[in-house]
């Protein structure tokens, strides 16, 4: 397993230089991709050029997002899928091999049998996609009831029910790990053992008030791992170690819990929160290859993001 920064999980902005310094300099071995973003760099630079500050960082890519909407109308989902081949190419050539996408929790127009039968043909043909370039897809839930109130049908919103499409869909589609949704819904971690082998894509690592119970939680509640240690961040990577795992693993909090702080701390604590985890877990931490910042406004440690990994 290796600890990854997500410019979504946090969430965090900046250029690309920034967000790799913030992540090498607290820890992190590893930074989601913006595929879109990276898309477009490859197309006007080529992908060799839009890569090399990853490279040059030895960073891996920890995840990207799915560019295609499940969930999508007809027109719109043909369209995006027609999409698809060329950006799953750039995601190859950045050697990112994990895309994450949500399963809508509730529906208007579908009732579950027809919703669970219009994600699983279309899982098919995104696996498909997927199979030939080597990725794999995590498909997380959001738990909250609030996600779900006001539409007429109920969808998939535990686990369990997660885990009954991940096992009916293509070989390449797997299951986000979200320590706050088994919070929320109460599932045990036994539960993680269920996941078919070697199909648990990324772990997420949250927190949650102590005063409030996992069913009434609301997206805003969702704290920084460690925050109260409500949630046992360091067995979720137990269980997930022992299903298997070795990918990335995402500190996720909602922007309303870090109000107050600049993303410089934010990602500061986000990694002294992973390092506690891994240590607690009883994990090994590589010796990093560079020396951290100590300084409020990021300054690269006087490594040259140009250069080669061998240069650096």
């Amino acid at each position: 397993m290796f600890r990854n920064l997500s410019i979504y999980g946090l969430p965090l902005s900046g250029r690309p230089s920034e967000l790799i310094e913030l992540a090498l300099s607290f820890g992190f071995e590893a930074l989601d991709l913006d595929i879109l973003d990276f898309q477009r760099q490859a197309e006007a630079f080529g992908a060799d050029h839009a890569r090399r500050l990853m490279v040059s960082a030895r960073l891996k890519a920890g995840s990207f997002r799915l560019p295609v909407n499940l969930a999508a109308d007809e027109a719109t989902f043909a369209a995006e899928m027609k999409q698809l081949p060329a950006r799953l190419d750039v995601a190859q050539a950045a050697e990112a091999s994990r895309a994450v996408t949500t399963v809508e929790p509730a529906s208007d127009d579908h009732g579950f049998k027809d919703f669970f039968e219009l994600y699983r043909t279309r899982l098919d043909a995104v696996g498909e996609q997927l199979a030939s370039r080597g990725i794999h897809l995590g498909l997380a839930i959001r738990p909250e009831t609030e996600a779900r109130a006001g539409k007429a049908h109920q969808f998939i919103t535990t686990f369990e029910e997660l885990l009954g499409l991940v096992t009916t869909a293509h070989s390449q589609v797997g299951a986000v790990v979200d320590a706050w949704a088994l919070r929320v819904t109460g599932e045990p971690l036994d539960v993680i053992a269920k996941v078919p082998a070697g199909r648990i894509v990324e772990v997420r690592l949250s927190d949650a008030p102590r005063e409030v119970p996992g069913r009434d939680l609301t997206v805003e509640q969702r704290l920084m791992p460690g925050e109260t240690g409500v949630i046992d961040a360091a067995a979720v990577l137990k269980a997930a170690q022992a299903a298997g795992f070795a990918g990335p693993v995402t500190p996720w909090a909602n922007r309303a819990t870090l109000a107050g702080r600049g993303r410089e701390k934010t990602v500061r604590l986000a990694g002294d929160r992973m390092e506690a985890v891994w240590r607690s877990a009883g994990l090994p931490i590589a010796t990093p290859w560079f020396m951290p910042v100590a300084k409020e406004e990021p300054v690269f440690a006087g490594i040259d993001l140009e250069a080669t990994p061998d240069e650096a």
